[in-house]
């Protein structure tokens, strides 16, 4: 091992107080007292753990609390026998009780501390001989104690996934990806990472209290975390669907929401069981919109599945006008609504339902492609009885409409031809309240 690896070693150290432990080792590795070397390292890790033990329990872990009351009475005593009994017992501690370690890292631990005591204590292996490590030895062990133990961070799987269980409630949650990777998944071990996206996943299915605030957050929570690491995404998202399945716990509002929440990513389709979209299809030909709309059914917009795509648009062109602004609402995708709110556009029979009509539109805006820009213009010119025109805000959702509209020549050309349209047609029928001298001035101005 060079000087420059157990420069690292030393630099990962999270405990300040750690670090010094660590030094010892070090210095008796570089001079070649390797049993010296050994026995410090056991002390260092039993230390850092204790750091961390009681770091939880402060943090308001009860589990490792009750843990740091019994040794702070047997050191409070003088009562040498729990002592032991803790150092003998604290890899069992940190891994079942506390998942502080994975399994396999306290079989390794446990092989420091077996040669730990045969440095230790005047033990003889065969022949008599005194047990004599070596470097590699020494090495081995300290590069597993420092994976294990130095460079981690002291948060628990349970503490990880109540704190989370809180914060994901409360008011304080940010809108952030990096926060929610940081804080919570990117420091947790990789077994409490598996629990962590399980939870999310079933909180997105079926949110505690039904509150679509905490299945929205979770369902955030999780294309964060498809996005770092897609292979547990998907192993996670197998697991919780096909237990469900088999449980018969994949019930109706379930389906919907798994729809809704991850029918835009084809590796929903590829691991949502078979069965349940059997289940699927029947509960999309029967079940009432309000339901869809209640269990979030269209929150990103239409599935990738081509035959449920085809259902999909089936069921938004059923919706009514409210309907429709709902599904809008909650959708993060707008692009399967932008057609059908424009059919609304030049369906309107009144003023004021033109106006809601193009307000959906506009909510679309950021999706319309030139093609969609033609459909408006034309739905506002062939409106059976000139609503659209005349409505007294069409003028105000246009503008806003056409600045969030994303900009191309073949747009802009369409843009020009409406603004010019409607100033004619004021012209025309001698009515200077509709003459759209606002909206020419603006779809000018970016020409």
């Amino acid at each position: 091992m060079s000087l420059r690896d157990l420069e690292q070693i030393q630099h990962d150290v999270v405990e300040p107080r750690s670090r010094a432990l660590l030094a010892e080792v070090v210095k008796c590795y570089e001079g070649g007292a390797h049993r010296a070397a050994l026995v410090s390292l056991w002390i260092a890790v039993v230390a850092d753990l204790t750091s961390k033990i009681r770091y939880l329990a402060e943090s308001g872990d009860g589990q490792a609390a009750e843990v740091v009351d019994g040794l702070d009475r047997a050191l409070a005593n003088q009562t040498v026998s729990r002592v032991q009994e803790y150092e003998r017992n604290i890899l069992d501690t940190a891994e079942k009780r506390l998942g502080i370690l994975l399994p396999r890292e306290r079989v390794e631990l446990e092989r420091l501390n077996e040669d730990r005591n045969l440095c230790a204590h005047p033990g003889y292996i065969d022949d008599g001989e005194v047990f004599m490590p070596d470097a590699e030895v020494v090495r081995t062990h300290l590069v597993a104690a420092n994976r294990a133990v130095f460079a981690q961070r002291p948060l628990a799987g349970k503490r990880i996934l109540t704190t989370l269980e809180n914060e994901v409630k409360s008011e304080s949650w940010p809108n952030d990806d990096e926060y929610f990777l940081a804080r919570f998944f990117q420091p947790a071990r990789e077994t409490v990472k598996v629990n962590l996206v399980k939870v999310l996943i079933k909180n997105s299915l079926r949110p505690p209290d039904r509150s679509n605030r905490v299945a929205k957050r979770s369902r955030e929570s999780v294309y964060a975390i498809a996005a770092e690491a897609p292979a547990l995404f998907e192993e996670c998202l197998r697991s919780v669907l096909h237990t469900w399945e088999t449980s018969a716990s994949l019930g109706d509002e379930e389906l919907v929401r798994a729809v809704g929440a991850y029918g835009s990513r084809s590796i929903f389709w590829s691991v949502f069981p078979g069965t349940g979209r059997s289940r699927l299809m029947a509960l999309l030909d029967h079940c009432e919109l309000g339901m869809l709309l209640d269990e979030r059914f269209f929150v990103c917009g239409a599935p990738v599945d081509p035959i449920v795509a085809i259902r999909f648009k089936q069921i938004v062109d059923e919706l009514d006008a409210e309907q429709l602004s709902r599904a809008v609402r909650q959708s993060m995708d707008h692009r399967a609504f932008v057609r059908p709110a424009i059919e609304r556009v030049r369906l309107s029979a009144s003023f004021r339902g033109a106006e809601a009509n193009l307000r959906l539109v506009e909510k679309c805006s950021a999706d319309l492609t030139p093609e969609d820009v033609a459909l408006l213009r034309e739905a506002i010119e062939t409106n059976a009885r000139d609503q659209v025109r005349l409505a007294g805000y069409t003028e105000a959702i246009l503008s806003s409409i056409y600045s969030g509209c994303p900009t191309s020549v073949e747009a802009r050309d369409e843009w020009s031809a409406l603004a010019e349209w409607l100033h004619e047609q004021g012209v025309e029928n001698d009515d200077e309240y509709y003459l759209y001298d606002a909206f020419n001035e603006l779809v000018s101005a970016n020409e």
